[in-house]
């Protein structure tokens, strides 16, 4: 599996996920923009990966999305992939942030971060001849909370934030195909990330994640990373419009 002169988007690439993404796409043999919200992330990844071309920009800014793209064709003279990893949790807010917030800021990062992300690229994708894009979901795109976890009231803003994201993902596969674009979703299970954090760290809470998972325990977010790989590459050219779980077993229960 090689990304050997792919240049790739990743946005959320600060902490988690797409940070790990980033990391195995530059090891693999990619260039990448490594994009987030977050300056000082970027600065602190980009003192170990100096080849990283970094971008600070809001992925619901539909500017800054075309800003991300525009700096990074600038810079490579092409683009190949994106990774739509940038996402938020309700959990995550504050508590100042009410209930209507709540959900509006989820969707607007989950949903409309995605499409506008998504949006920005297809045109240089399309003169390409081709591309491809993968979005993150979740498990929770797939299923519900279940009961045995204290995350949800029926109104949690998140499944439904990332049960779009694959719906999304989906009718952009079907679309993009004839022009060689490839869209996929990854659906993680729980990961040990910023989003995670603030749950994995309450014991009791933690132990039942990890029995939810048949494997035992909780992700790690290379492991997600290895699968982007392996989606954005030439390995993966007949496999579009699939939601791809990582989740030690979560789903298949």
């Amino acid at each position: 599996m090689t990304l050997k002169d792919k240049v790739a988007i990743i946005t959320g690439a600060g902490s988690g996920i797409g940070r790990a993404t980033a990391i195995k796409f530059v090891e693999e043999g990619a260039q990448v923009t490594a994009a987030d919200i977050n300056a000082a992330a970027l600065e602190d990844l980009a003192k170990n990966y100096p080849e990283m071309e970094i971008v600070t920009g809001d992925v619901t800014n539909q500017s800054d999305t075309v800003r991300m793209v525009t700096q990074t064709i600038a810079c490579f003279g092409r683009l190949d992939i994106l990774v739509n990893s940038a996402g938020i949790s309700a959990r995550n807010l504050g508590p100042e942030v009410n209930f209507e917030e709540r959900w509006d800021a989820v969707i607007e990062v989950n949903v409309k971060g995605t499409m506008l992300m998504s949006h920005a690229t297809v045109d240089s994708m399309k003169s390409n001849g081709g591309g491809c894009i993968i979005n993150l979901g979740s498990i929770m795109s797939l299923v519900g909370y279940p009961t045995t976890l204290p995350f949800s009231d029926g109104f949690n803003p998140y499944p439904t934030s990332k049960g779009a994201v694959v719906q999304f993902t989906r009718d952009m596969a079907v679309r993009l195909a004839s022009e060689s674009i490839r869209v996929n979703a990854i659906c993680p299970g729980f990961v040990y990330t910023a989003l995670t954090e603030k749950v994995t760290e309450i014991p009791e809470v933690h132990e039942t994640l990890c029995k939810l998972h048949p494997m035992g325990r909780l992700g790690e977010p290379a492991e997600v990373a290895n699968i982007a790989a392996f989606l954005a590459s030439d390995e993966a050219s007949f496999v579009t419009g699939a939601a791809w779980t990582v989740d030690g077993g979560y789903t298949a229960q």
